[in-house]
Formats: C-alpha cells, structure tokens, sequence
C-alpha cells in the first residue's frame, strides 16, 4: 500500500516528460528555422544562378544552348558560389540550368534562364536536423527556381552626345539607275534620298522621287526590326562616325551633335556642356521615342576633348574582333574602374525618314528609335570617331516604346519569377 501511494520517483516522470516536449518544440522551433534559413539561401542561390545565365547569354553568346556555353557554365558557377547553410546546393547543369519557352510568357522569345536549386535527401546533401534526430528525423529538404530575362532597353542616362542615322534600304543609287536589283545595299557612300539630289537632271534637283524608287526607311518596333541595325548583322562592325552637315541628307555614319537634358533638369546647351556629356554621363533617362535638338555646328573642338578624356580613362583597352569584345580594360583589372569600359558609350539611333522629311522643311530636330553600344577605338584630326558596334546595359522606362529583342543592343536584365 505504501509503494502504491509513494511519490518517490514523479519528478524524474516529470523531466522526462518535459524533455520530451523541450526536444519537439527544439524540432519544430530550430530545425523548422534551419529549412527556412535554408530555403531562403536556396532562393538567393537560384536567383543569383538565372541573374548570370541571363547576363551571359545577353552579352556573351546569345545563341549558345549547351552545357559549356557561357550561360549555363556562368549559371551553375555562379549557384555553386551562393552556399546553402554551408554547403554548394545540387544544380545538375544539365537538368537544372533550362532555357524555358514559354507560349504568353515572358520567356516566349527565347530569353529566359532557368535554375533549379537542391539541397534534399535525393541529392545527398540535405540539410542537418540538429534536434529531429531525437525523434527519427535525420535531415531536411529544400528546393528553389528562378527565371532571369533578358531584353531590349529602351532608355539609357549616359547618351553621348551624338546621334546617327538608323539603316535604310537603299533603293536610289546615284548616280547608279534608280532602281537596282540589291535594295537592301546600304553602303557607306550612301544618302537618304526622297527628292532627287544635286546634279541630278535639270528640273529633277529637289523634286519627290517616284515612290517606288525613292530610299525606305522602317523604324524597329516591338515586333519587327524594320530596316535598321540589329545584333545579328552589325554587331561587332567597324564604324567611322563623321560630322554630318545638318543641310546634307543623312549617310552611313555621319553623326548629329545634339543637346542632352540634365540630371537637374535643365538642357545641355553649348560647347562645355557638350564635351562634359561625352566624357561622362548627364545622368537623365532618354528613352525611345524622344524628340531631341541637334546642334548648329560641327563641335569638333568639345569632340576632341570629350573623346580625348574618355579615352583615358581606359587607355590600354583594346576591341578583339574575333570575339567582338573588349579586352585589357580596367573594368577587367582585379580592382576594376567599371562595370563596363567606360569607352563602350551609348549613342542615340534617329529615325531616318522622319529626319530627312523634317529637314525637307527647315525643321533640325531627331526623334530616338534605338540605342546602340559603341566601342570608342580611337579619332582622327579631322575628328572623324572610329569603333565597333557592341551591347551595353540600359535602362527600361515605363510608358515608353519597346523594341523587339534583334534590335536591341542597349539590354536589361530582370528576374521573372
């Protein structure tokens, strides 16, 4: 009878008991804490993963697919670099790193990057149950996926002061017949030509070229190039950019010094403000679409000066035709000056008719259809620009026109999901 009402022995029930609970509520409170801590690297990792491959596959190759192209090696490195609860998660480069197409999605257009993120029993790397194992539960699984894009830009806050003509398909060849066979010729000797040319047959100077014989010119849009530059015919070209008389037609080549706004607002007007947007940035978003002034004179001087001290601020860089790329630039030193070269600058494209039919009329301003990457390789007494076509990072600005992915050189990277 006195070992059936003896409390001997109740306080260890008790310990064990509250023990018990201690150890569930440390499985449910640290080990639920470590899956989300988990889950939240994964996440960073798969992220940081997509942001690169889309990065690569703008920059680097946009056409290479395979397991050592740019995009999937930078993506599956680029994942491996970002730890989960200290260790590389699972990314199968050839499973995980995917380029989805997808019909009414963003990446309908072949854009997108994909990667998958593990750290899950499957993979022998899950992550540790540092209390679960009192209770059977030797470890945890986690899993992430992000989709980075690609696209066009359609504004940039470093224009450089200098606009050139976008292409044209060059129908009228004088003094060639009016008609030739190659319309889509577009050499450097050309003009845009609406109305007949000086000396052209007496009567003709001046007059409306037949429809069918005149020059055309068919801005980019969302959903086509139209005639003008696209990465897969111009990337990589060499240009000589040349001032161009605003009384003269528009050639290939031949730029327009034009005002910039400002950062606070205002306009850059004259020589000074000039030579200071080439050398640096005004810091105000141009977007296509935008009406811009051209300037009066030639501004060689400000284009000297401006394009003497770009220039130095990377002057070993170089442009590697064979992978149309820059190379020996600061931007690639180990401490590196820049994103980029501060020598690939981006240069407003206008649009060509509108130009030459408001010149027609005495009007001088240029409306925005692109904007490219320009490598600045060096410029001459008569202060004529030499340098390649390249991409270059730009801006995206809502409620401004977009231009489809071919035309776009100026490019933005975004995180889709």
């Amino acid at each position: 009878m006195h070992r059936l009402t003896s409390e001997r022995g109740a306080v260890l029930l008790h310990v064990i008991l509250a023990t018990i609970m201690l150890i569930g509520i440390n499985v449910f409170v640290i080990d639920y804490g470590v899956m989300w801590v988990g889950r939240n690297q994964a996440q960073n990792a798969a992220d940081a993963g997509a942001m690169a491959g889309a990065i690569a596959l703008a920059y680097d190759d946009f056409d290479d697919r395979t397991d050592t192209g740019p995009a999937k090696v930078f993506a599956w490195q680029t994942s491996q670099q970002n730890w989960v609860w200290g260790q590389a998660p699972k990314v199968n480069i050839t499973t995980d790193v995917t380029f989805p197409v997808i019909p009414d999605d963003p990446c309908v257009d072949t854009t997108c990057v994909r990667v998958d993120v593990y750290r899950d029993n499957a993979g022998a790397n899950p992550l540790p149950a540092l209390f679960g194992g009192a209770v059977g539960v030797t470890g945890s699984g986690v899993k992430a996926m992000a989709i980075a894009r690609w696209g066009a830009a359609n504004a940039s806050d470093c224009l450089k002061p200098f606009a050139i003509p976008d292409k044209w398909f060059d129908h009228y060849d004088d003094p060639a017949n009016s008609n030739p066979v190659d319309v889509d010729t577009w050499k450097s000797d050309d003009y845009f030509d609406l109305v007949y040319p000086k000396g052209s047959k007496v009567g003709m100077q001046g007059t409306p070229i037949p429809a069918a014989d005149r020059d055309v010119y068919v801005p980019p849009s969302k959903t086509s190039t139209g005639t003008g530059f696209t990465l897969a015919n111009d990337l990589g070209t060499k240009v000589v950019l040349y001032y161009g008389k605003p009384t003269d037609s528009p050639s290939p080549g031949n730029f327009l010094p034009i005002d910039l706004p400002k950062a606070d607002g205002s306009v850059s007007s004259g020589a000074a403000d000039y030579s200071a947007a080439i050398a640096n940035c005004t810091g105000a978003p141009v977007a296509i679409g935008d009406i811009l002034q051209t300037e009066p004179g030639a501004m060689k001087g400000p284009t000297d000066s401006g394009i003497d001290a770009l220039i130095a601020k990377d002057p070993l860089a170089t442009w590697d035709s064979t992978n149309n790329a820059v190379t020996n630039s600061c931007a690639q030193a180990a401490t590196p000056c820049a994103k980029v070269s501060p020598r690939i600058v981006a240069i407003p494209v206008f649009n060509t008719n509108q130009y030459e039919t408001d010149r027609l009329n005495g009007k001088s301003d240029i409306q925005i259809v692109n904007i490219l990457g320009f490598f600045i390789d060096s410029h001459n007494a008569k202060g004529d620009i030499t340098g390649y076509f390249t991409s270059i990072p730009g801006l995206l600005v809502a409620g401004k026109p977009s231009i489809n992915k071919d035309s776009g050189f100026a490019k933005v990277i975004m995180l889709v999901r």
